[in-house]
Protein backbone atom coordinates (compact mmCIF):
# COMPACT_ATOMS: atom_id res chain seq x y z
CA UNK A 1 0.00 0.00 0.00
CA UNK A 2 1.27 3.29 -0.92
CA UNK A 3 -0.42 6.60 0.90
CA UNK A 4 0.03 9.90 0.18
CA UNK A 5 -0.15 13.31 2.06
CA UNK A 6 0.31 17.25 2.01
CA UNK A 7 -0.48 18.43 5.42
CA UNK A 8 2.92 19.61 5.30
CA UNK A 9 1.65 22.05 3.07
CA UNK A 10 -1.02 23.63 5.58
CA UNK A 11 -1.08 25.56 8.76
CA UNK A 12 -0.56 24.99 11.09
CA UNK A 13 1.84 22.37 10.49
CA UNK A 14 4.07 24.21 8.11
CA UNK A 15 5.42 27.81 9.28
CA UNK A 16 3.72 30.30 7.44
CA UNK A 17 1.69 27.69 5.48
CA UNK A 18 -1.29 27.97 3.59
CA UNK A 19 -4.98 27.62 4.65
CA UNK A 20 -6.83 24.73 4.39
CA UNK A 21 -9.01 26.33 1.54
CA UNK A 22 -6.44 26.81 -0.65
CA UNK A 23 -6.72 23.05 -2.09
CA UNK A 24 -10.14 24.21 -3.33
CA UNK A 25 -8.87 26.52 -5.59
CA UNK A 26 -6.55 23.88 -7.65
CA UNK A 27 -9.51 20.80 -7.69
CA UNK A 28 -11.23 22.19 -10.29
CA UNK A 29 -8.34 22.56 -12.55
CA UNK A 30 -7.13 18.69 -11.12
CA UNK A 31 -10.63 17.50 -12.53
CA UNK A 32 -10.34 19.04 -15.75
CA UNK A 33 -6.78 17.10 -15.82
CA UNK A 34 -7.85 14.04 -15.18
CA UNK A 35 -10.54 14.15 -17.07
CA UNK A 36 -8.36 14.74 -20.13
CA UNK A 37 -5.92 12.32 -19.36
CA UNK A 38 -8.66 9.80 -19.23
CA UNK A 39 -10.14 11.00 -22.33
CA UNK A 40 -6.83 10.34 -24.19
CA UNK A 41 -6.36 7.01 -22.35
CA UNK A 42 -6.89 4.78 -25.27
CA UNK A 43 -5.44 7.30 -27.82
CA UNK A 44 -2.17 8.89 -26.99
CA UNK A 45 -1.46 8.81 -23.64
CA UNK A 46 -0.53 4.87 -23.07
CA UNK A 47 1.36 4.68 -19.93
CA UNK A 48 -1.64 3.37 -17.52
CA UNK A 49 -2.11 0.11 -19.79
CA UNK A 50 1.17 -1.14 -20.01
CA UNK A 51 1.14 -3.10 -16.85
CA UNK A 52 -2.28 -4.95 -17.80
CA UNK A 53 -0.64 -6.30 -21.24
CA UNK A 54 0.01 -10.02 -20.38
CA UNK A 55 0.89 -11.19 -23.50
CA UNK A 56 4.22 -9.04 -23.48
CA UNK A 57 4.69 -10.31 -20.22
CA UNK A 58 4.80 -13.81 -21.13
CA UNK A 59 7.50 -12.69 -24.05
CA UNK A 60 9.45 -11.11 -21.69
CA UNK A 61 10.10 -14.32 -19.89
CA UNK A 62 10.30 -16.45 -23.18
CA UNK A 63 13.26 -14.21 -24.37
CA UNK A 64 14.96 -14.51 -20.65
CA UNK A 65 14.90 -17.62 -21.09
CA UNK A 66 16.39 -17.59 -23.96
CA UNK A 67 19.24 -15.04 -23.05
CA UNK A 68 20.17 -16.98 -20.08
CA UNK A 69 20.86 -20.38 -21.90
CA UNK A 70 23.51 -18.05 -24.05
CA UNK A 71 25.15 -15.58 -21.80
CA UNK A 72 25.81 -14.85 -18.03
CA UNK A 73 26.58 -10.86 -18.60
CA UNK A 74 23.70 -8.84 -20.44
CA UNK A 75 24.60 -5.22 -21.68
CA UNK A 76 22.11 -2.58 -22.03
CA UNK A 77 22.38 -0.50 -24.58
CA UNK A 78 20.07 3.03 -23.88
CA UNK A 79 20.21 6.61 -22.75
CA UNK A 80 17.63 8.42 -20.30
CA UNK A 81 14.31 6.99 -20.32
CA UNK A 82 15.58 3.74 -21.79
CA UNK A 83 18.13 2.65 -19.08
CA UNK A 84 17.13 4.92 -16.01
CA UNK A 85 13.62 2.93 -15.28
CA UNK A 86 15.92 -0.36 -15.73
CA UNK A 87 18.37 1.01 -13.09
CA UNK A 88 16.21 1.88 -10.78
CA UNK A 89 14.60 -1.86 -10.60
CA UNK A 90 17.86 -3.61 -10.32
CA UNK A 91 19.38 -0.97 -7.67
CA UNK A 92 16.11 -1.52 -5.87
CA UNK A 93 16.74 -5.06 -5.05
CA UNK A 94 20.33 -5.63 -5.81
CA UNK A 95 21.09 -7.66 -2.66
CA UNK A 96 17.98 -10.22 -3.46
CA UNK A 97 19.52 -10.76 -7.11
CA UNK A 98 20.05 -13.91 -8.82
CA UNK A 99 24.43 -13.15 -8.98
CA UNK A 100 24.68 -16.05 -11.62
CA UNK A 101 23.11 -13.07 -13.94
CA UNK A 102 24.63 -9.68 -14.30
CA UNK A 103 23.29 -6.67 -15.87
CA UNK A 104 25.31 -3.60 -17.05
CA UNK A 105 24.00 -0.66 -17.98
CA UNK A 106 26.10 1.27 -20.32
CA UNK A 107 24.15 4.78 -20.73
CA UNK A 108 26.89 7.12 -21.76
CA UNK A 109 28.76 7.52 -24.60
CA UNK A 110 32.47 7.68 -22.66
CA UNK A 111 35.19 5.64 -24.23
CA UNK A 112 36.62 4.33 -20.86
CA UNK A 113 33.14 3.08 -19.26
CA UNK A 114 32.43 0.77 -22.70
CA UNK A 115 36.11 -0.37 -23.31
CA UNK A 116 36.71 -1.23 -19.81
CA UNK A 117 33.28 -3.16 -19.62
CA UNK A 118 34.59 -5.61 -22.92
CA UNK A 119 37.68 -5.75 -21.65
CA UNK A 120 36.21 -7.55 -18.48
CA UNK A 121 33.51 -9.61 -20.15
CA UNK A 122 33.48 -12.61 -22.65
CA UNK A 123 31.72 -12.47 -25.29
CA UNK A 124 30.91 -15.76 -25.72
CA UNK A 125 29.26 -15.24 -22.36
CA UNK A 126 27.30 -12.19 -22.84
CA UNK A 127 24.19 -10.66 -24.43
CA UNK A 128 23.52 -7.41 -25.82
CA UNK A 129 19.76 -5.08 -25.37
CA UNK A 130 19.73 -2.41 -27.55
CA UNK A 131 16.89 0.37 -26.66
CA UNK A 132 15.83 3.52 -28.21
CA UNK A 133 12.11 4.46 -28.78
CA UNK A 134 13.24 5.95 -32.00
CA UNK A 135 15.59 4.08 -33.28
CA UNK A 136 17.84 6.80 -34.18
CA UNK A 137 19.50 7.71 -30.80
CA UNK A 138 22.93 8.67 -31.49
CA UNK A 139 24.71 7.38 -28.60
CA UNK A 140 23.03 3.96 -28.69
CA UNK A 141 23.51 3.45 -32.52
CA UNK A 142 27.43 4.42 -31.68
CA UNK A 143 27.41 1.51 -28.70
CA UNK A 144 25.34 -0.85 -30.88
CA UNK A 145 27.58 -0.55 -33.29
CA UNK A 146 30.92 -1.25 -31.47
CA UNK A 147 29.08 -4.33 -29.68
CA UNK A 148 27.85 -5.60 -33.26
CA UNK A 149 31.76 -5.87 -34.02
CA UNK A 150 32.79 -7.29 -31.08
CA UNK A 151 30.54 -10.32 -31.11
CA UNK A 152 30.89 -10.80 -34.75
CA UNK A 153 34.96 -10.81 -34.72
CA UNK A 154 34.87 -13.24 -31.97
CA UNK A 155 32.01 -15.06 -32.57
CA UNK A 156 30.46 -14.96 -36.12
CA UNK A 157 27.64 -13.07 -37.52
CA UNK A 158 25.08 -16.14 -36.78
CA UNK A 159 25.95 -15.71 -33.15
CA UNK A 160 26.17 -11.74 -33.09
CA UNK A 161 22.68 -11.36 -33.94
CA UNK A 162 21.27 -14.42 -31.69
CA UNK A 163 22.79 -12.83 -28.77
CA UNK A 164 21.34 -9.02 -29.72
CA UNK A 165 17.93 -8.38 -28.57
CA UNK A 166 16.23 -4.75 -29.87
CA UNK A 167 13.61 -2.72 -27.70
CA UNK A 168 11.94 0.31 -30.04
CA UNK A 169 9.38 1.53 -32.01
CA UNK A 170 6.85 -1.02 -33.34
CA UNK A 171 6.52 -0.06 -37.06
CA UNK A 172 9.68 2.35 -38.03
CA UNK A 173 13.13 3.68 -37.25
CA UNK A 174 16.73 1.31 -37.87
CA UNK A 175 16.67 -1.06 -34.92
CA UNK A 176 12.68 -2.17 -36.37
CA UNK A 177 14.12 -2.02 -39.84
CA UNK A 178 17.36 -4.29 -38.83
CA UNK A 179 15.56 -6.66 -36.72
CA UNK A 180 13.34 -7.42 -39.99
CA UNK A 181 16.00 -7.86 -41.99
CA UNK A 182 18.53 -9.06 -40.15
CA UNK A 183 16.59 -12.31 -37.76
CA UNK A 184 16.63 -10.23 -34.32
CA UNK A 185 14.39 -10.72 -31.76
CA UNK A 186 12.62 -7.42 -30.98
CA UNK A 187 10.11 -5.88 -28.68
CA UNK A 188 8.05 -2.98 -29.19
CA UNK A 189 7.29 0.40 -27.31
CA UNK A 190 4.28 1.20 -27.75
CA UNK A 191 3.57 4.25 -29.87
CA UNK A 192 1.85 6.29 -26.82
CA UNK A 193 4.52 5.44 -24.42
CA UNK A 194 7.14 7.91 -24.08
CA UNK A 195 10.57 7.00 -23.18
CA UNK A 196 10.27 7.98 -19.80
CA UNK A 197 7.44 6.98 -19.09
CA UNK A 198 8.03 3.57 -20.29
CA UNK A 199 9.88 1.74 -17.13
CA UNK A 200 7.35 -1.03 -16.94
CA UNK A 201 7.51 -1.77 -21.01
CA UNK A 202 10.38 -4.46 -21.75
CA UNK A 203 12.89 -1.21 -21.25
CA UNK A 204 12.71 -2.30 -17.64
CA UNK A 205 11.35 -5.84 -17.70
CA UNK A 206 14.02 -7.45 -19.81
CA UNK A 207 17.15 -6.43 -17.52
CA UNK A 208 14.81 -6.82 -14.50
CA UNK A 209 13.99 -10.63 -15.23
CA UNK A 210 17.32 -11.63 -16.61
CA UNK A 211 18.57 -10.51 -12.86
CA UNK A 212 15.79 -11.78 -11.10
CA UNK A 213 13.44 -9.56 -10.21
CA UNK A 214 9.84 -10.72 -10.15
CA UNK A 215 8.48 -8.80 -12.66
CA UNK A 216 5.38 -10.83 -12.44
CA UNK A 217 4.59 -8.62 -9.24
CA UNK A 218 6.06 -5.39 -10.51
CA UNK A 219 3.56 -5.27 -13.38
CA UNK A 220 0.47 -6.75 -10.83
CA UNK A 221 1.68 -3.86 -8.67
CA UNK A 222 1.55 -1.29 -11.31
CA UNK A 223 -1.52 -2.31 -12.40
CA UNK A 224 -3.44 -2.10 -9.21
CA UNK A 225 -1.77 1.23 -8.73
CA UNK A 226 -3.85 1.92 -12.33
CA UNK A 227 -7.12 1.04 -10.47
CA UNK A 228 -6.23 3.89 -7.72
CA UNK A 229 -4.80 6.50 -9.96
CA UNK A 230 -7.77 6.66 -12.70
CA UNK A 231 -10.07 6.85 -9.90
CA UNK A 232 -12.29 10.13 -10.61
CA UNK A 233 -13.28 11.20 -7.12
CA UNK A 234 -9.69 12.95 -6.11
CA UNK A 235 -9.55 12.27 -2.48
CA UNK A 236 -8.97 8.44 -3.58
CA UNK A 237 -6.88 9.22 -6.10
CA UNK A 238 -3.13 9.17 -4.77
CA UNK A 239 -2.15 10.64 -8.30
CA UNK A 240 -4.11 14.12 -7.60
CA UNK A 241 -3.19 14.44 -4.15
CA UNK A 242 0.40 14.29 -5.32
CA UNK A 243 -0.02 17.07 -8.46
CA UNK A 244 -2.10 19.11 -5.64
CA UNK A 245 0.53 19.24 -3.61
CA UNK A 246 2.66 20.10 -6.04
CA UNK A 247 0.88 22.70 -7.97
CA UNK A 248 0.22 24.07 -4.55
CA UNK A 249 3.82 24.55 -3.57
CA UNK A 250 4.60 26.33 -6.85
CA UNK A 251 2.34 28.46 -7.51
CA UNK A 252 1.25 29.29 -3.92
CA UNK A 253 4.10 29.12 -1.67
CA UNK A 254 6.81 30.01 -4.58
CA UNK A 255 8.69 26.60 -4.54
CA UNK A 256 10.07 26.62 -7.49
CA UNK A 257 12.34 22.96 -7.00
CA UNK A 258 10.88 19.82 -5.65
CA UNK A 259 13.03 17.12 -3.91
CA UNK A 260 12.40 14.04 -3.92
CA UNK A 261 13.95 12.26 -0.58
CA UNK A 262 13.76 8.82 0.31
CA UNK A 263 14.54 7.40 3.61
CA UNK A 264 15.78 3.51 1.72
CA UNK A 265 19.27 2.87 0.14
CA UNK A 266 17.20 0.60 -2.34
CA UNK A 267 15.14 3.82 -3.45
CA UNK A 268 18.36 6.02 -4.53
CA UNK A 269 18.12 5.09 -7.89
CA UNK A 270 14.62 5.82 -8.61
CA UNK A 271 15.57 9.39 -7.77
CA UNK A 272 17.94 9.76 -10.75
CA UNK A 273 14.65 8.21 -12.50
CA UNK A 274 12.29 10.90 -11.04
CA UNK A 275 14.26 13.49 -12.22
CA UNK A 276 14.47 13.07 -15.72
CA UNK A 277 10.47 12.30 -15.46
CA UNK A 278 9.92 15.92 -13.90
CA UNK A 279 12.72 17.87 -15.78
CA UNK A 280 11.89 16.24 -19.24
CA UNK A 281 7.95 16.30 -18.42
CA UNK A 282 7.47 20.12 -17.29
CA UNK A 283 10.07 22.01 -18.21
CA UNK A 284 8.32 23.64 -21.20
CA UNK A 285 9.26 27.07 -22.75
CA UNK A 286 5.92 27.33 -24.50
CA UNK A 287 2.42 26.09 -22.97
CA UNK A 288 0.00 24.09 -25.15
CA UNK A 289 -1.29 27.60 -26.51
CA UNK A 290 2.16 28.09 -27.96
CA UNK A 291 2.99 31.10 -25.57
CA UNK A 292 5.98 31.19 -23.84
CA UNK A 293 5.86 30.89 -20.52
CA UNK A 294 8.89 28.75 -19.67
CA UNK A 295 7.17 26.61 -16.82
CA UNK A 296 9.15 23.87 -14.83
CA UNK A 297 9.74 22.73 -11.65
CA UNK A 298 13.31 21.57 -10.92
CA UNK A 299 13.58 18.23 -9.64
CA UNK A 300 16.54 17.22 -7.06
CA UNK A 301 17.43 13.86 -6.00
CA UNK A 302 18.30 13.44 -2.47
CA UNK A 303 18.28 10.79 0.08
CA UNK A 304 17.65 10.64 3.74
CA UNK A 305 19.61 10.15 5.84
CA UNK A 306 22.47 10.95 3.69
CA UNK A 307 21.39 14.29 2.37
CA UNK A 308 20.66 15.58 6.08
CA UNK A 309 24.75 15.99 5.89
CA UNK A 310 24.60 17.49 2.57
CA UNK A 311 22.00 19.12 1.10
CA UNK A 312 19.51 19.51 4.05
CA UNK A 313 20.93 22.79 4.95
CA UNK A 314 20.22 24.53 2.03
CA UNK A 315 16.96 23.31 1.81
CA UNK A 316 16.31 24.30 5.75
CA UNK A 317 17.90 27.70 5.44
CA UNK A 318 18.69 28.67 2.08
CA UNK A 319 16.35 30.15 -0.39
CA UNK A 320 12.59 29.66 0.23
CA UNK A 321 12.37 27.56 -3.51
CA UNK A 322 12.53 23.85 -2.28
CA UNK A 323 9.50 21.74 -1.40
CA UNK A 324 10.33 18.14 -0.14
CA UNK A 325 9.05 14.90 -1.21
CA UNK A 326 9.64 12.58 1.59
CA UNK A 327 9.23 8.85 1.31
CA UNK A 328 9.03 6.58 3.84
CA UNK A 329 9.21 3.02 3.53
CA UNK A 330 7.33 1.52 6.94
CA UNK A 331 8.81 -1.86 7.04
CA UNK A 332 12.25 -2.73 6.02
CA UNK A 333 13.47 -5.99 5.03
CA UNK A 334 16.48 -6.21 7.16
CA UNK A 335 16.56 -5.85 10.96
CA UNK A 336 19.93 -5.03 12.38
CA UNK A 337 19.78 -4.07 16.52
CA UNK A 338 22.68 -1.94 18.16
CA UNK A 339 24.82 -4.09 19.75
CA UNK A 340 26.17 -2.66 23.25
CA UNK A 341 29.48 -2.42 22.52
CA UNK A 342 31.33 0.41 24.20
CA UNK A 343 28.73 -0.08 27.52
CA UNK A 344 30.67 2.23 29.46
CA UNK A 345 30.45 5.32 27.22
CA UNK A 346 27.41 7.47 27.86
CA UNK A 347 27.78 8.88 24.12
CA UNK A 348 26.50 5.86 22.72
CA UNK A 349 24.50 3.93 25.74
CA UNK A 350 20.72 5.27 24.36
CA UNK A 351 21.69 3.16 21.12
CA UNK A 352 22.04 -0.11 22.73
CA UNK A 353 19.13 -2.55 22.13
CA UNK A 354 17.75 -0.37 19.24
CA UNK A 355 17.18 -1.20 15.71
CA UNK A 356 18.63 0.43 13.22
CA UNK A 357 15.66 0.94 11.19
CA UNK A 358 14.71 3.02 14.27
CA UNK A 359 17.83 5.15 13.87
CA UNK A 360 16.75 5.98 10.04
CA UNK A 361 12.83 6.92 11.44
CA UNK A 362 14.09 8.91 14.12
CA UNK A 363 15.98 10.43 11.69
CA UNK A 364 13.45 10.99 9.25
CA UNK A 365 10.87 12.69 11.64
CA UNK A 366 13.28 14.60 12.91
CA UNK A 367 14.08 16.09 9.20
CA UNK A 368 10.90 16.62 8.58
CA UNK A 369 9.94 18.80 11.73
CA UNK A 370 13.09 20.70 10.97
CA UNK A 371 11.80 21.51 7.37
CA UNK A 372 8.17 22.52 8.92
CA UNK A 373 9.37 24.68 11.56
CA UNK A 374 12.02 26.66 8.40
CA UNK A 375 8.66 26.65 6.66
CA UNK A 376 9.67 24.03 3.92
CA UNK A 377 6.93 22.53 2.64
CA UNK A 378 6.73 18.16 2.82
CA UNK A 379 4.37 16.13 0.81
CA UNK A 380 4.72 12.51 2.39
CA UNK A 381 4.84 9.40 0.66
CA UNK A 382 4.51 6.53 2.55
CA UNK A 383 5.22 2.99 1.20
CA UNK A 384 4.38 0.00 4.07
CA UNK A 385 7.22 -2.03 2.89
CA UNK A 386 9.79 -2.47 -0.49
CA UNK A 387 8.88 -5.44 -2.64
CA UNK A 388 8.12 -5.64 -6.34
CA UNK A 389 4.67 -5.07 -6.56
CA UNK A 390 4.84 -1.76 -4.51
CA UNK A 391 7.61 -0.39 -6.43
CA UNK A 392 5.40 -1.11 -9.86
CA UNK A 393 2.79 1.22 -7.84
CA UNK A 394 4.88 3.60 -7.15
CA UNK A 395 6.42 3.97 -11.01
CA UNK A 396 2.80 4.82 -12.12
CA UNK A 397 2.12 6.44 -9.11
CA UNK A 398 4.65 9.54 -10.16
CA UNK A 399 3.89 9.04 -13.78
CA UNK A 400 0.35 9.86 -13.59
CA UNK A 401 1.12 12.81 -10.82
CA UNK A 402 3.80 13.92 -13.21
CA UNK A 403 0.69 13.81 -16.01
CA UNK A 404 -1.78 15.77 -14.30
CA UNK A 405 0.56 17.90 -13.15
CA UNK A 406 1.85 19.32 -16.80
CA UNK A 407 -1.56 19.63 -17.55
CA UNK A 408 -2.77 21.76 -14.55
CA UNK A 409 0.69 23.80 -15.48
CA UNK A 410 -1.18 24.38 -18.97
CA UNK A 411 1.51 22.60 -20.48
CA UNK A 412 2.43 19.24 -22.94
CA UNK A 413 3.83 16.67 -20.32
CA UNK A 414 4.87 13.96 -23.26
CA UNK A 415 7.13 16.07 -25.65
CA UNK A 416 10.93 17.20 -24.74
CA UNK A 417 11.61 19.43 -27.64
CA UNK A 418 13.92 21.54 -25.70
CA UNK A 419 15.89 18.23 -26.11
CA UNK A 420 15.64 17.67 -29.60
CA UNK A 421 17.38 20.82 -30.58
CA UNK A 422 20.63 19.46 -28.97
CA UNK A 423 20.61 16.53 -30.54
CA UNK A 424 20.09 17.96 -33.84
CA UNK A 425 23.36 19.98 -33.81
CA UNK A 426 25.16 17.27 -32.30
CA UNK A 427 23.89 15.18 -35.67
CA UNK A 428 24.90 17.97 -37.88
CA UNK A 429 28.68 17.88 -35.88
CA UNK A 430 28.97 14.74 -36.28
CA UNK A 431 28.38 14.44 -40.10
CA UNK A 432 25.07 13.33 -41.00
CA UNK A 433 23.27 14.05 -44.01
CA UNK A 434 20.18 16.71 -43.41
CA UNK A 435 21.56 18.43 -40.36
CA UNK A 436 24.09 20.98 -42.39
CA UNK A 437 21.98 23.55 -41.30
CA UNK A 438 22.50 22.89 -37.53
CA UNK A 439 25.97 22.24 -37.58
CA UNK A 440 26.13 25.83 -39.12
CA UNK A 441 24.26 26.79 -36.34
CA UNK A 442 26.25 26.16 -33.79
CA UNK A 443 29.60 26.87 -35.33
CA UNK A 444 28.67 30.20 -35.57
CA UNK A 445 27.31 30.33 -31.89
CA UNK A 446 30.75 28.86 -31.21
CA UNK A 447 32.62 31.48 -33.00
CA UNK A 448 31.25 34.04 -30.49
CA UNK A 449 32.09 32.07 -27.61
CA UNK A 450 35.95 31.61 -27.79
CA UNK A 451 37.73 29.47 -25.27
CA UNK A 452 35.21 26.47 -25.73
Amino acid sequence: MITVAIDGLFAPALEGGLPRDALDAVCDELRHAHRELMSRRDADVGFYDVPTQSEVLRAVHAEVTRLRSLADDLIVLGIGGSSMGGQAILAAFEPTLDRSFRVHFVDNVDPDTLGGLLERLEPPRTAVIAVTKSGETVETLAQLLILRRWLRVTLGQGEMRARMTFVTDPAKGLLHELAQQEGIRSFAIPANVGGRYSVLTPVGLLPAAFAGVDVDALLAGGAAMVERVTADELTDNPACTLAAGAVLAQQRLGRQALVYMPYSDALRHTGQWFVQLWAESLGKRQNRLGQEVRAGQIPIAAVGATDQHAQLQLFVDGPPVFAVLLLDVATGRAKLPVPDELSDRPEVGFLHGRDLAEVLAAERRATRAALLDAGTPVIDLRLERLDAATLGGLFVLLEAACACTGIVMGINPFDQPGVEVGKRMALGLLGKPGYEGERERLVAREAKTPGR
